[in-house]
């Protein structure tokens, strides 16, 4: 809920992604038990793609924990440099900054 108020869209909600995964892991599923059950090479071959089709967006969501990992470390890493920056800022201007940055 706070993603929704900090204005992410939905479609970069990874709660919502891993509903959505999961549902698809469950239609896999069904799929591969009437496969099983009816042992025809179509079932096979939708199988198939299905199961690549799975696997990609399995990369993919890996690829952007990735990139949202990368992301944090940068945010985090430009914060503790405005930090010092603020820290050994000279003169009336500087502490006004240490004293607006407390309230931080």
């Amino acid at each position: 809920m706070e993603r929704r108020r900090a204005g992410i869209p939905p479609a970069m909600d990874p709660g919502a992604e891993i509903s959505r995964l999961r549902r698809e892991l469950e239609e896999a599923r069904a799929l591969l038990k009437q496969v099983e059950l009816g042992g025809s090479d179509a079932g096979q071959l939708v199988l198939a793609k299905r199961m690549a089709s799975l696997e990609e967006d399995r990369q993919v969501a890996r690829g952007h924990a990735v990139e949202a990992s990368l992301a944090r470390s940068k945010a985090e890493a430009e914060l503790k440099a405005l930090r010092q920056s603020i820290k050994q800022a000279p003169g009336l201007r500087g502490w006004l900054l240490r004293k607006a940055s407390k309230g931080l």
